[in-house]
């Protein structure tokens, strides 16, 4: 008789905690038709990391007519507000829902979090936001969307319509300190968690990856979802190798959760 799944594995590691937190990277949002980054057919497989760097940004014009060109393109990173949630990101509302989420802390930019649900007080969005842009010289800011639309109307460099200033999605490029705000919010989710759920993520990008290592080593279990090895498997109570929309679900169900459709 073959013994317990992976599913079930998991659930057992975390069916003693009542405040999980759940972080989530690009492999989340997969499903939703959003590219990751470092996978076989990432992004930087077909576009140069160093295009993405702050320093590039500020004094390149045409990394910047690329970028937005990019962002252009349909559900580009999540700026096209018609991409929609999946499975795996309902389920971890329903694990709100249940009561047993102390936060997410999500290395995502597509805002789908918060589309599926969850109150955006507990998303800490370590590496910001695609669906928000604002002036880099001053306090103006405006929905993506908007900006878009001034792309496509010609502005392929779009300037700040008040003070002429560069513009740029409320994101985090390489060489950018991580937003302060959300930082605190993870470090809320962490000091309050008990469990820790790790879905879509390689565990390699710092200092987010340190949120769930750190509370692994303190002894908090860990359960990691992700198709491919991380750089911290060996911390994990359970690992499993399934897609996030099949696992987060069942795993969300297994541990006593109602879960929709």
């Amino acid at each position: 008789m073959s013994g317990p799944g992976p599913i079930e594995r998991a659930a057992e590691a975390l069916s003693g905690a009542s405040r999980i937190m759940v972080f989530t990277g690009a492999g989340v949002s997969t499903e939703s038709g959003i590219p990751d980054f470092r996978g076989p057919e990432g992004l930087w497989t077909k576009l140069d990391p160093a295009d993405f760097h702050i320093d590039r940004y500020v004094s390149s014009r045409r990394v910047r007519v690329m970028r937005w060109q990019l962002h252009q393109q349909s559900g580009w990173l999540g700026a096209d507000s018609q991409v929609k949630p999946n499975r795996a990101h309902l389920a971890i509302v329903d694990l709100w829902r249940a009561g047993r989420l102390s936060g997410c802390v999500t290395q995502n930019i597509d805002g789908l979090h918060q589309d599926a649900g969850l109150p955006d007080d507990l998303v800490a969005e370590l590496h910001g936001n695609v669906r928000k842009t604002g002036c880099m010289s001053c306090a103006a800011g405006w929905p993506t969307a908007e900006v878009l639309r001034w792309v496509e109307a010609g502005q392929d460099d779009p300037r700040c319509p008040h003070c002429g200033g560069m513009v740029k999605t409320a994101t985090v490029s390489l060489g950018q300190m991580l937003p302060e705000r959300e930082i605190q919010k993870a470090r809320f989710f962490s000091a309050m968690a008990d469990g820790v759920l790790v879905v879509g993520s390689t565990l390699s990008v710092y200092p987010a990856a340190e949120f769930p290592a750190a509370a692994a080593r303190s002894g908090i279990p860990m359960v990691i979802v992700n198709l491919g090895t991380t750089d911290h498997d060996h911390l994990a109570r359970v690992k499993v190798s399934l897609a996030a929309g099949e696992a987060v679900p069942a795993l969300v169900s297994a541990l006593g959760a109602e879960v929709g459709e």
